[in-house]
């Protein structure tokens, strides 16, 4: 058969992803090769439910070694390199299709695709060698950070249709990795101090770890020691050296690199975001604007170009939404943050600013008439999103109402129960309120904050009895146990008129928090319909103030309470009136 294909991988450690990752490769490739350098876990079990192909090779520090050695016992006529977190995506038999296209080609540049925030679905996009012929021209070099030698760069080819996408990494792993990484970086330098693509990794691995100062010189010898035959690491350090400047506050340098940059590579999308993320910070906010709005122009950059997905789109959107609030436009920065959620109604940022214009110049019900009518209550992360600020501002009944709709109804889980729940309690609709709650299994990941919720339910309608009881239960849960005992101090305090046993009340520090988590629950609570007042929630509250100003700590930390209970109102009333104050 021509052009077979051959997986080829090393791997230590990696039962956690490594079937996903071969399960994603393995009707795209006609042979797969793992090389295991010392797994404790049972990767080799794992490995082998795919594959017969099985090597260890004794770990010397040397990532292309490892590498070079699973080459060496490859059959196939081209090359896959994955590491074990990776997933791979493109249609079948896309990878066969692409290795037969051209003869020409010996190797490709694939995208990899690199988890920022994966709840708002950013990445940044990277080009990587990970396919390519497998002949004794082409090997890894480098200790670490290895890359893929292909003496003719024409013979290099893009194949964008074939994409890997990389495993969210916990930053306790990732900051273990990186530690890993510098330690071996340094040691590389310091053999070969010439070396601009260590110099880039190095200052990746600084900016990484949030030392943008430490990561600043090695990102500008690398930007300005690699050429154009390397746009592939030259244009990431660029953007990672304007990602520096802007983190130490260098904002005239990063707008000084962005102008000059601009020039050069005057399609590059990201460029032209980031000098105006420079520009906002100095408050030049026509200036930001036009720079965003070339971000937007550009789109997606050339394939070479390392991507910030969103920086063309919804990021620049909802920054030119800030500039023109800053401006006394919010009619226009209405628009951009509208213009934002269409291109990603997964970023929420702009639902907050949306809120918060709407709430300050039309008030809250017109608030939920413009949040229905654009259909954003029918996306049920968008529902929950604007949910949660009607609550947290104060408007429980509409922040019941924004999950009541049709769509989000449809497909009710746990967090809806939840939240549902939660505001219907304080919007004075206990027993509906109760109802969702209960329905949430006890292995819920919400089921131990829906307690404390039913708890204080009860309270507000005088069940006292009921709610000591459900905090006796919620004693042999050891997470609910400092909640637990705070409910059961009130529930002592009312059911003996203000006299209190003394017993063991846990530490200050965390007693105190739990009063006031309490308290602040209280002050959530209005009812949907006028003068529907519980008669307990004047004693409930009266009682937790009580608790909490018998201790210098308590007294401090009810103090800053309500204090940040005015800064809120105070917020509010600039946003109306301030900047922004010109009318929506």
């Amino acid at each position: 058969m021509n052009n077979t294909i051959t997986l080829a991988m090393i791997v230590k450690n990696e039962a956690a992803n490594l079937a996903a990752c071969l399960e994603s490769a393995k009707d795209q490739v006609d042979e797969v090769v793992i090389v295991d350098t010392g797994s404790t876990d049972n990767t080799l079990e794992i490995a082998g439910r795919y594959t017969d192909k099985i090597y260890t090779y004794p770990w010397q520090g040397d990532f292309s070694a490892a590498r070079n050695y699973a080459l060496a016992r490859s059959s196939g006529q081209w090359i896959l390199s994955l590491d074990a977190d990776e997933r791979l995506f493109c249609e079948p038999g896309q990878l066969r299709k692409t290795v037969e296209k051209d003869e020409q080609i010996e190797a490709y540049l694939l995208p990899l695709d690199y988890p920022v925030n994966e709840s708002t679905g950013e990445y940044n996009r990277f080009m990587v060698l990970r396919l390519f012929k497998n002949t004794k021209d082409h090997y890894f070099a480098g200790r670490i950070h290895e890359q893929v030698i292909i003496h003719k760069n024409e013979a290099v080819g893009f194949a964008e249709d074939i994409i890997i996408k990389h495993q969210t990494v916990s930053q306790k792993e990732r900051n273990r990795k990186r530690g890993r990484n510098l330690k071996a970086l340094k040691e590389a330098c310091a053999a070969d101090p010439q070396n601009f693509f260590l110099q880039y990794y190095l200052g990746v691995e600084w900016l990484g770890l949030g030392k943008p100062a430490r990561a600043q010189p090695y990102l500008e010898s690398a930007y300005r020691n690699l050429t154009d035959n390397h746009l592939h690491f030259r244009m990431p350090a660029l953007r990672y050296l304007s990602t520096c400047l802007n983190a130490l506050g260098k904002f005239d340098e990063a707008i000084c690199l962005g102008q000059e940059a601009a020039l050069r590579y005057p399609d590059y999308t990201d460029i032209y975001y980031l000098t105006g993320i420079a520009l906002e910070e100095k408050a030049e906010y026509k200036l930001a604007v036009k720079w965003f709005e070339e971000a937007v122009k550009c789109g997606v950059p050339p394939v070479l170009y390392t991507h910030m997905q969103g920086a063309g789109s919804f990021l620049a959107y909802f920054h030119m939404g800030y500039c023109w609030e800053n401006m006394g436009r919010p009619d226009i920065a209405k628009a951009c943050y509208e213009q934002a959620l269409d291109a990603n109604n997964r970023y929420y940022y702009p639902v907050t600013s949306l809120f918060l214009l709407m709430l300050a110049h039309h008030g809250p019900r017109s608030a939920f008439a413009y949040f229905e009518k654009k259909g954003y209550l029918s996306d049920s992360p968008l529902a929950l999103c604007i949910a949660e600020l009607f609550f947290t501002y104060g408007y429980p009944g509409l922040a019941k109402k924004c999950l009541t709709g049709s769509e989000v109804s449809r497909h009710v889980t746990d967090e809806i129960l939840y939240h549902l729940g939660r505001y219907r309690i304080y919007a004075g609709d206990f027993q509906e309120g109760l109802i969702s709650l209960e329905r949430i299994p006890p292995d819920s990941q919400f089921s131990n904050m829906a307690v404390t919720h039913r708890s204080m339910a009860l309270l507000l309608t005088g069940c006292v009895k009921e709610c000591r009881n459900l905090a006796l239960a919620m004693w042999k849960n050891k997470q609910l146990r400092p909640t637990a005992r705070a409910l059961l101090r009130i529930c002592r305090f009312m059911l003996q008129n203000g006299v209190t046993a003394s017993g063991r009340q846990g530490s200050q520090e965390e007693m105190v928090q739990c009063f006031l988590d309490l308290l602040n629950l209280c002050h959530h609570y209005l009812p949907d319909r006028p003068g529907d007042e519980v008669k307990n929630l004047k004693q409930v509250t009266s009682i937790l103030e009580r608790i909490l100003s018998t201790s210098s700590k308590g007294i401090q930390k009810l103090d800053r309470f309500y204090q940040d209970k005015v800064n809120l109102v105070e917020e509010l009333f600039k946003y109306k009136f301030g900047a922004g104050g010109v009318g929506v």
